[in-house]
């Protein structure tokens, strides 16, 4: 009997080269994790903040619970938890990030333009300066 020998990729192979894991932005995004993206993180921050804010009497109602159940919180506490959650999961949807994200980049983009606009007044009043010397 003959072995029929297929060609066996080795682990190596079969990774993609740092290059190519670049450029695929799904293998990049998988990857890399929110905290790697300092302007995705100061989102999520921003977002759990608020969502914090708003569902501070459910947080506090678990807490309480939480503080005097000690070890029994898992089976005690399940209706505050449960309330929490719902509370956290409806304050920090997707389209809560989408419209942190666009006010956020529309804030650093009016600041940009504030910035390059001083940037030029400086720049003419410059020129000004240096042409009433000649």
């Amino acid at each position: 009997k003959k072995c029929d020998h297929t060609v066996r990729r080795t682990k190596k192979d079969r990774r993609m080269s740092l290059n190519d894991a670049r450029l695929d932005s799904a293998n990049r995004d998988a990857r890399l994790g929110r905290k790697t993206f300092p302007e995705e993180k100061a989102i999520h921050d921003i977002v759990q903040k608020a969502a914090a804010k708003k569902c501070d009497p459910f947080i506090k109602a678990f807490v309480d619970c939480s503080k005097a159940n000690n070890l029994m919180v898992v089976f005690n506490c399940r209706n505050q938890s449960h309330e929490m959650n719902l509370c956290m999961a409806a304050e920090t949807t997707e389209e809560i990030y989408e419209t942190v994200r666009t006010q956020r980049q529309a804030a650093m983009r009016a600041s940009k333009e504030a910035e390059m606009a001083e940037k030029k007044a400086a720049e003419d009043a410059e020129k000004k300066k240096k042409s009433s010397w000649f």
